[in-house]
């Protein structure tokens, strides 16, 4: 987090966002739509998380298809015996 809210205060970019998603979420309360968090540092860093889980998935999906892609002892251990 400490990353992302060096290059959102950077730009001003929270200073935007939080009312502009403030007034999102009040339009999602009356539409049953799902709200969006308007703390930008939180929501930019989840996401970055979120997609790192998917890339490591991916690459799970990968050496589990694959097994030339178990190239280290540790991966051929956990993965090895499929």
């Amino acid at each position: 987090m400490p990353k992302v809210k060096e290059a959102t205060s950077k730009v001003s970019l929270t200073a935007k966002w939080t009312p502009l998603m403030n007034k999102y979420n009040q339009a999602m309360a009356l539409t049953g739509g799902e709200k969006i968090n308007p703390d930008l540092d939180a929501f930019v860093t989840q996401r970055a998380i979120d997609g790192l889980f998917l890339m490591v998935q991916q690459e799970e999906d990968k050496i589990r298809v694959n097994p030339t892609a178990r190239v280290t002892d540790l991966l051929v251990k956990v993965f090895g015996s499929l």
